[in-house]
């Protein structure tokens, strides 16, 4: 007689999508409610006089001056500052990350080469050099542009030279074998594979991009979101004061979530994407 093995089934993929959608719908509401919770619980505190109303005023003022904020044009040209600011500075990092990061995955003089002053410049506070910024072209976008890149290059060009080397060797001895020449290569082999590494990169850049210029304005009088908030701290209007602080922050939530989307739709190939998709 011969004897029969049966193996479990394994769960279906209708069952593991579920699954996963549940996942993140917990995941969010968690991050929803805990949300609340801070609100309300702030709401309380300077309710029962836990929080002095003259340095913490009550949420629901605060959240009354955000509405009131979104209906004037001063509060969204000076949005449009911040966010035009932080976007041509990340274009310009990109610029500068793309061939630097290549040029140092690939190439091991260029590596050896830049490595002093990469190591000397990367821990450099952007916000140290206001003062001789200001010397050199006063309160004005191009100081702040000159800020933002310094700042948020970084990231993205560490997470680029990384994806560089890990692509694997395997792969470029089969596009050597073929023949690809040094353009397909490094178009078919080393850009997809640095793809994921550029992506986080890339998110981390715009969150410091949009950090330095809220700063910068902030210090150095340069118009935008940071300025209004030190206006409206001098005239002692600290509802409207949180209200934009709040909104600062909602920003960089918006923009998160706005790369994450693009990395979706460039990512599908790749496994971690297909597995928050499915």
């Amino acid at each position: 007689m011969t004897a029969t093995v049966s193996t479990p089934a394994r769960p279906t993929s209708a069952r593991g999508r579920t699954r996963r959608r549940l996942g993140r719908t917990a995941q969010v509401a968690i991050g929803v409610a805990s949300v609340v919770a801070t609100l309300l619980l702030w709401q309380a505190a300077s309710l029962l006089g836990l929080l002095p109303a003259s340095v913490v005023p009550p949420i629901s003022a605060v959240l009354g001056a955000l509405g009131e904020q979104l209906t004037t044009e001063l509060f969204w040209v000076s949005l449009w500052q911040t966010v035009s600011s932080a976007f041509i500075g990340l274009l310009i990092v990109t610029a500068i990350a793309i061939p630097l990061s290549l040029a140092i995955g690939l190439s091991r003089f260029v590596r050896e080469s830049t490595l002093v002053p990469i190591e000397f410049l990367k821990p450099i506070p952007p916000v140290a050099l206001i003062p001789l910024t200001m010397l050199l072209w006063g309160p004005s976008i191009t100081m702040k542009l000159f800020l933002i890149v310094l700042g948020a290059l970084w990231p993205l060009l560490t997470q680029m030279v990384y994806g560089v080397r890990e692509v694997s060797g395997i792969a470029l001895q089969a596009a050597k074998s073929y023949r690809l020449g040094g353009w397909l290569t490094t178009t078919r082999v080393v850009i997809p594979s640095l793809l994921p590494f550029a992506a986080t990169g890339m998110r981390v850049s715009a969150a410091v991009a949009l950090i330095i210029a809220i700063v910068t304005e902030m210090v150095a009088g340069v118009p935008g979101l940071g300025q209004q908030i030190t206006l409206t701290q001098l005239a002692g209007q600290l509802p409207t004061m949180y209200a934009l602080i709040l909104a600062t922050g909602l920003l960089g939530l918006l923009v998160n979530g706005l790369l994450r989307l693009a990395e979706r739709s460039v990512l599908f190939w790749h496994p971690s994407q297909r597995g928050e998709q499915s």
